[in-house]
């Protein structure tokens, strides 16, 4: 089987649609400023590698955004909505940065009488850029780390560390001024806020905004440039930016990361989304060791092995998109809240569209972890007839990692209670019963049944050619696919006609489709 080998760009798509859930940004907000940054360092001409510092900040100056999260919820509330607040804002403006605040505040304690709302907002005004320092801080540290995690150089890592810093010495958390700003990162503060302010006034409105920001957030000469030529720096920028348009940007060499690398590369995804509260930290780790150990436990084949190992990674991505306070009341969810909060798992589909064919197996299986056999989970509300052999093996490793982690409306459970639990809902009809008995037996409980054999007693090898027949491929061509000798192909299809009882391909691929293991627009091995 070929080598597995991802663009590391892609991976960064994926952080940066994730950083855009958490900050509150519109759709693609970080990929238009790539294309913009782009736009402008040709314009102004600057160095190589300013530009390549610049590619790369684009889409990770805000992946460290979910450090202390918790911190800030419990200061300003709905921290997205502060942030959406916040983009486009003059930072430096100490009365309109106020202005922001005070409406945080007024969100936060909406449910105070005037009287007690007014004596709140005042006490928590004297406290606001001191909570607001430390987790700026912890944002750029978290961000070099992530970068470090990801193979980028020394040079991208310093730039990710002053991502809040500006040209006038205003910026957060060391007021560095004037060139000691490193280039890129003035680059890319001028080209986001050049992308939030057009979205918020049009583009005559941020050409003029920018012009007046001149020496103070922005370098002169650079704020002219981009005053002067903004509708040719703003054109067709409403339109999504698509995968292609940002690989085809990536300064030369484009950079692809092996399998081992992209296991790093996932991890540091799943620590990226977990890091938002504390009762999350390391949640998606052990998802991802759960289903990928249960999958191999009972011999899916090496591809979707990979696939639950690095779905477990990232299913939690569309959480982002839910401010941190909802999760962290101590309370029921309303209606509204709850619709939000279902609709995770598909925001976790999307955002693995970065990935081009390399991400379709896992998005499906992103896209059914909650789901259920009886068809009572969400959000699609779909049956066992949709779910494939990983997606029920994702599902209970969730459920099971899930419910042995404390949360602010419950106590965490034993391992043992949390056991009882998943065979309760295997009794109820809602997980399966193999794949909880595979995920228990992985994380060491003791097993009421047999540890299930692969289908029909296929070996790993014979799903994958049971799934490249199905997929129409004859036995050269699945020979060819798996790297393997046409004879040994042919005697992989006899093995598998003996033992699910058929004689033809047709027989063979209703076979593949009714057990799951055959899905439109997931990636065959």
């Amino acid at each position: 089987m070929t080598e597995v080998s991802i663009r590391r760009a892609d991976f960064m798509m994926v952080l940066a649609y994730a950083s855009d859930l958490a900050t509150g940004h519109s759709r693609d907000f970080a990929l238009k400023s790539c294309v913009t940054a782009m736009r402008i360092a040709e314009l102004a001409g600057v160095p190589d590698q300013v530009r390549r510092d610049a590619y790369h900040l684009s889409m990770l100056r805000y992946v460290g955004c979910n450090a202390d999260t918790d911190l800030l919820a419990a200061t300003f509330g709905d921290e997205i909505a502060l942030r959406q607040d916040l983009v486009g804002l003059d930072m430096g403006n100490r009365a309109e940065l106020g202005r922001v605040f005070v409406q945080a505040f007024k969100r936060f304690y909406y449910d105070l009488a005037p009287d007690a709302q007014s004596k709140a907002i005042e006490a928590a005004m004297s406290q606001a850029l001191a909570v607001a320092r430390p987790v700026l801080t912890a944002h750029c540290e978290v961000a070099q780390r992530i970068g470090e995690r990801l193979g980028l150089s020394n040079e991208v890592r310093r730039n990710l560390g002053q991502i809040y810093e500006r040209w006038d010495g205003k910026g957060l958390p060391r007021g560095m001024t004037g060139k000691d700003v490193l280039p890129a990162v003035r680059l890319i503060t001028l080209a986001q806020d050049a992308i939030a302010l057009s979205e918020a006034v049009g583009i005559d409105g941020m050409a003029e905004t920018i012009a007046s920001r001149g020496d103070g957030p922005y370098e002169a000469d650079l704020a002219r440039l981009v005053s002067a030529n903004a509708a040719a720096l703003m054109k067709d920028i409403g339109v999504t930016v698509d995968r292609e348009t940002i690989l085809a940007l990536e300064p030369d060499p484009p950079v692809t990361l092996d399998e081992a690398a992209c296991d790093e590369a996932f991890l540091a995804i799943a620590d990226m989304i977990d890091m938002r509260m504390p009762f999350t930290q390391g949640h998606s780790r052990m998802v991802s060791e759960l289903a990928a150990g249960a999958g191999q436990r009972i011999g899916l084949p090496v591809p979707d092995v990979r696939a639950l190992r690095w779905s477990g990674c990232i299913h939690d991505i569309g959480e982002l998109v839910v401010p941190v306070a909802t999760w962290m009341r101590n309370g029921p969810l309303s209606v509204r809240e709850r619709d939000a909060a279902q609709l995770h798992a598909y925001y976790g589909e999307r955002a693995l569209a970065s990935f081009g064919r390399e991400g379709e197996g896992m998005a499906a299986l992103v896209l059914r972890h909650h789901e259920r056999l009886d068809g009572s989970g969400y959000h699609r509300k779909v049956g066992a007839a949709d779910l494939s052999p990983a997606a029920r093996i994702l599902a209970a490793a969730e459920a099971f990692q899930t419910s042995r982690e404390e949360r602010p409306h419950r106590k965490a459970l034993s391992s043992d209670a949390a056991a009882a639990q998943l065979r309760a809902a295997v009794r109820d009809g809602c997980i399966c019963p193999d794949a909880a008995e595979a995920v228990l037996a992985f994380a060491g409980q003791p097993s009421r049944r047999a540890t299930p054999r692969a289908l029909a007693g296929m070996t790993a090898r014979e799903i994958e050619v049971l799934r490249l027949i199905a997929a129409g491929l004859t036995a050269k061509e699945a020979a060819r696919r798996l790297d393997i000798s046409p004879k040994t192909a042919d005697h992989h299809i006899q093995s598998i006609y003996g033992r699910i009882g058929v004689t033809t391909r047709a027989a063979a691929a209703l076979y593949a489709v009714e057990h799951g293991l055959v899905r439109p627009g997931e990636t065959q091995a």
